[in-house]
């Protein structure tokens, strides 16, 4: 039997949430969905991206109130949805994840679609960094965080499945890493920590589940490492088994297993604080290598008065500068191979030193995209073919930089800073 709230539980947090915090939405075809931004979001800064997917009989809202992501938001900086499932005949939300959990009565809801409509409209709405897209989901959530991780690798960077499970079904492997994070308690009576059914569904216990996972992620399973936690004081010492598989794994993936030895159903209910902010320092400290959006560059802020409507700009999470350049020769625009604008990931080499590396590059908004304003994007970036000077400007952070490198080894791209000048800080 899964655990379920009371109805008078339900009740009792819809009421205490009823004062909290306000959301913006974004409508899909299950109507509008609540969205949490922070309070310093800005429109030309890409912001990472965190589903949570509640457990069976409880809604989103209920979920939220569970893990209170709400709390960090600002902190961290990210835009944040709960989503609900539809609802059995019983009246029980749920999410139609794998043949165990839980679809009881027969559903045709297709949550995967839905969770993937959502995220792509949420991207369309708001500034989000397309290598960073985490999932949390708790029990039933956990098993449609793992399922999402499978169908859809190339958009999910790294989830954290909660007392979930994965499926036992022979598949091919996903064209691309994913991070994946298991918690189980090995107490748990709801999901067995071993493995179970679920109205005569199997499903799959936590060490086969990360074991899957850790094939799927081509990681190297005799080169495991074991650490220790210790996320609930209540249990004798540093209760939880941390197994890492992290070896030989694709570039986009890796696999952890947190085992709470003793521990029950999920991170409990409510999450502490300390055990939730785990989870988030976890995923987001996963990032994937790809481009962050379809197009470099960022809208730069209005009060700038700029020319130019797409500038580069510089991750602090993954330490990369992402831009568009113009190719130029004589100062009069070049091709290279066929091409003439390119998008730029630069690596910071050395912060003190003032380097920076090209590491990765790619012909210029080949789809012809728009801006959010319906305009064609600017390169904001040049560089000069004869005297290798690569200039731009630049956000980083809230302020705005115009800047002047020039390449010192052709032959790892490594390129020197000249000049910097910062045009202006947010009012």
């Amino acid at each position: 039997m899964l655990v379920s709230f009371s109805r008078t539980t339900v009740l009792f947090i819809s009421l205490l949430l009823a004062g909290g915090v306000c959301s913006q939405s974004v409508s899909t075809s299950r109507g509008d969905i609540p969205v949490y931004i922070p309070d310093g979001y800005s429109e030309s800064r890409a912001h990472p991206l965190l589903l949570l997917l509640h457990g069976y009989g409880f809604d989103g809202e209920v979920a939220e109130s569970i893990w209170g992501f709400t709390d960090i938001i600002d902190k961290y900086e990210f835009i944040y949805s709960a989503p609900t499932g539809t609802k059995d005949s019983t009246g029980s939300p749920f999410w139609n994840a794998t043949a165990a959990c839980c679809n009881f009565y027969n559903s045709t809801a297709n949550d995967l679609s839905f969770l993937y409509e959502l995220v792509n409209q949420i991207k369309t709405e708001y500034n989000i960094d397309a290598n960073r897209v985490y999932v949390v989901g708790d029990s039933n959530g956990g098993f449609m965080a793992l399922e999402l991780a499978y169908r859809f690798p190339q958009i999910f960077t790294a989830v954290a499945s909660v007392a979930g499970a994965s499926h036992l079904i022979s598949r091919s492997t996903p064209k691309t890493g994913v991070h994946v994070l298991q918690i189980q308690g090995t107490e748990d009576t709801s999901i067995l920590y071993n493995g179970g059914s679920i109205q005569n569904n199997t499903y799959p216990g936590v060490q086969a589940s990360t074991t899957q996972w850790a094939n799927y992620n081509k990681c190297s399973l005799v080169d495991a490492s074991i650490g220790f936690k210790d996320l609930f004081p209540g249990l004798k010492g540093s209760e939880t088994e941390v197994l890492s598989y992290k070896n030989g794994c694709s570039i986009d993936g890796s696999v952890e297993l947190w085992s709470v030895l003793g521990g029950g159903h999920g991170l409990g209910r409510p999450v502490d604080v300390s055990n939730m902010l785990e989870v988030v320092d976890w995923l987001f400290s996963k990032a994937k290598s790809d481009w962050p959006s379809q197009y470099n560059g960022v809208a730069p802020p209005s009060y700038l008065e700029l020319e130019i409507n797409n500038i580069g700009s510089f991750h602090q999470r993954d330490n990369f500068i992402y831009t568009c350049i113009r190719a130029l020769q004589n100062g009069q625009l070049s091709e290279v191979n066929g091409h003439s604008r390119f998008d730029v990931g630069f690596s910071i080499s050395s912060l003190s030193d003032g380097r920076i590396r090209a590491v990765k590059s790619r012909p210029f908004n080949l789809k012809n995209l728009l801006t959010k304003f319906s305009e064609p994007p600017d390169c904001s970036g040049s560089f000069e073919i004869n005297d290798g000077v690569y200039s731009d400007i630049l956000l980083v952070g809230t302020d705005i930089f115009e800047v002047n490198f020039k390449v010192m080894d052709s032959s790892s791209l490594e390129l020197v800073l000249l000049s910097m000048t910062k045009l202006n800080s947010r009012p």
